[in-house]
């Protein structure tokens, strides 16, 4: 066996998880077993999870998810097998196939890790149901089980191959795990070939927005502020889209490398539905984050502009704190987290007073909670009580969201949404998909939202969507 992967590119433990014993006795029990999917994980030699993707060009279906300030990435492709839901109990859907699928797969992995095994990508949309001519692709609530996985968690890489075993004799599907590893890790070798490859950008052309669109949107927040003087709601959140053309279709990994790039402390996604669909962003709002019976999310609400000096961005933090509006969204949010995860958490914990969470364009007041969570919830039910937060629905819940849709007159999609992973124990990771765009063909749809209440000014969250915006449009237009 070592003769076939050379010892520069395979590390010894990836050599000794294929030729032991261990690995051996379990391709013999599988013969036996019923189950049609084998999933194997085994280490491998460094390689960033992005260039991996774009080594792999032949897959129309891809995925990728990092967050390089907690040293966590994922890159995904291919399909074998996909969750789909729709209507109002699409979480508990997904949920109830995840379980039906567990008996489906064996699993094996050389390493003990939290991020071994198979994982399920994909995400929700933001409303029940997708009505987007576009947006129909990507569904209400969409997971795939992929092809093959690489998962970079600090200096360990860790390489997943779902196996379609079908009537294969164990002796067979050793070759075809080979036969895909030799291919997988000849990447290695090729990325040197790529060092002076060029990257084109597509270049934004023009933007496709009516002139009269500032004035409609200064009446929607009006009605909604109407609409809070009649008590209907203490707070809506408004989203606007941005259309842009440009020259050619855009490259969906260079997009994500440059928000990789630009913004390490948010969770950069792409979820590419076919060659000339994806999803793209760099969010920086945590939904969930669930394992141990532990979960974590984060009051994320209220926000001003980043300033061009110390001194200024100082000033704009401290005048953000003091904000009576500001403020007062900001702790709709908590309440409506707490709220929510009393029936299943034993205790609730975060700071009493919010902190100043800075990114490279804005800086919000952010509040960080914690949960301890009783036995035998799953993640997809957290999610459900979560989705949608008060950063992107409003307060009360119901109330607010009820009148979304007739005030904007958008689909959402999966704007605003659920967005991430989780595996066969119930474990996961996921982010609301703001800082986004819907990319098909040469055009992008970007969208950008604000909290309305009751003192809300029209004009100013005019100008905050337009600095929301501006993470897609630098990433769009090089």
């Amino acid at each position: 066996m070592n003769s076939e992967f050379p010892e520069n590119i395979i590390p010894t433990e990836f050599i000794e998880a294929i030729d032991s014993q261990d690995f051996t006795k379990f391709l013999k029990q599988i013969g036996d077993s019923p189950s049609p999917l084998l999933t194997v994980t085994l280490p491998i030699a460094p390689i960033d999870p992005l260039a991996a993707l774009e080594l792999n060009p032949d897959y129309e279906e891809k995925f990728y998810w990092d967050h390089p300030d907690n040293k966590i990435s994922i890159s995904a492709a291919g399909k074998v097998r996909e969750l789909k839901a729709t209507g109002i109990d699409r979480f508990e859907e997904i949920a109830q196939q995840t379980a039906g699928l567990k008996g489906e797969i064996d699993a094996y992995t050389a390493v003990r890790h939290s991020m071994a095994g198979p994982l399920f990508l994909g995400g929700y949309s933001f409303d029940n149901h997708n009505i987007g001519r576009v947006w129909k692709k990507f569904g209400a609530a969409r997971f795939v089980l992929p092809e093959w996985m690489l998962v970079k968690s600090e200096d360990l890489h860790l390489l997943t191959l779902t196996i379609d075993k079908k009537n294969s004799k164990p002796h067979d599907i050793y070759q075809q795990i080979i036969s895909r590893i030799t291919e997988f890790i000849h990447l290695s070798g090729e990325v040197l070939s790529n060092l002076k490859s060029e990257t084109t950008d597509s270049g934004v052309l023009c933007t496709l927005q009516s002139p009269d669109e500032h004035q409609a949107w200064i009446r929607k927040v009006e009605l909604a502020r109407e609409m809070i003087r009649e008590k209907r709601f203490e707070k809506i959140v408004l989203a606007r889209p941005l259309t842009v053309e440009s020259k050619s279709s855009p490259v969906f990994t260079h997009i994500t490398y440059k928000l990789r790039e630009k913004y390490p402390e948010c969770f950069n996604f792409l979820v590419q539905k076919d060659s000339d669909t994806a999803f793209v962003g760099a969010t920086p709002e945590r939904l969930a984050s669930f394992r141990n019976n532990t979960f974590r999310t984060e009051g994320l609400a209220g926000s001003t502009s980043r300033g061009k000096s110390a001194l200024e961005d100082a000033a704009l933090a401290q005048k953000l704190m003091k904000s009576r509006k500001d403020r007062s969204e900001h702790e709709f949010v908590i309440r409506a987290i707490n709220d929510n995860l009393k029936k299943y958490s034993k205790r609730i914990n975060h700071p009493k007073k919010p902190e100043i969470k800075k990114l490279n364009n804005v800086q919000h007041l952010f509040t960080p909670i914690s949960a301890s969570i009783k036995k035998g919830v799953q993640i997809h039910e957290l999610i459900s009580e979560m989705h949608p937060t008060p950063a992107v629905g409003g307060f009360p819940r119901d109330e607010a969201v009820s009148h979304i849709y007739d005030i904007e007159q958008l689909d959402r999609g999966w704007y605003a949404a659920p967005i991430g992973w989780f595996n066969l124990n119930g474990w996961g990771e996921f982010a609301v998909a703001i800082r986004s765009a819907l990319l098909h063909k040469n055009r992008a749809v970007l969208y950008a939202g604000c909290g309305i209440v009751a003192d809300s000014d029209p004009e100013k969250e005019w100008k905050e969507t337009i600095l929301k915006f501006r993470p897609m449009l630098e990433s769009l237009s090089g």
